[in-house]
């Protein structure tokens, strides 16, 4: 077996760090939400990360994703950013809970997104590109998917746009 180039390294630190810190959210999301009734209450900060990150993420992904040029400076700033927005907003998701007062099936998207946007990178930085567009266009449609079920009847968002 070949030892692992200096460029890959941290990359692969990244994304077992990343592994690391969903498991311990997840883990503490699960105790807090098994260890007590369910009188847990969004918090409304959460909302707002979650609006504030999800918002801009849309169209920053739809440019990114339709735009012929890929690869030039444009194209990895704006994936820097909608990266970041993207862990930003799956981490954010754990704290919003308000039908069960749980986890839901709607947060499986929050770690498929966590879990695959580090790997994502890691196929770019190592040439991959069909593996990189595969997966971004992934997590995009579930950005797309997370919105139509979060507009449920019952859901946060519902609440806020209809009363």
């Amino acid at each position: 077996m070949t030892a692992a180039s200096p460029r890959t390294t941290p990359f692969r630190r990244a994304g077992l760090i990343a592994l690391l810190v969903l498991a311990a959210i997840i883990l503490a999301v699960l105790v807090r939400s098994f260890g007590g009734g369910t009188d847990y209450r969004t918090p409304a900060w959460a909302i707002w990360i979650h609006l504030g990150t999800v918002v801009p993420a849309l169209p920053l992904g739809a440019w990114l994703l339709w735009r012929p040029r890929k690869g030039d400076a444009a194209h990895r700033i704006g994936g820097r950013i909608w990266v970041a927005l993207m862990i930003v907003t799956a981490i954010d998701s754990f704290w919003i809970r308000t039908i069960t007062g749980g986890v839901g099936p709607i947060h499986i998207f929050s770690v498929v997104t966590i879990v695959q946007l580090p790997r994502a990178i890691w196929f770019a930085k190592t040439g991959q590109i069909d593996r990189h567009m595969t997966i971004m266009r992934g997590v995009f449609f579930g950005l797309i998917a997370a919105g139509f079920f979060a507009m449920a009847p019952g859901r946060t968002l519902w609440g806020l746009l209809f009363g």
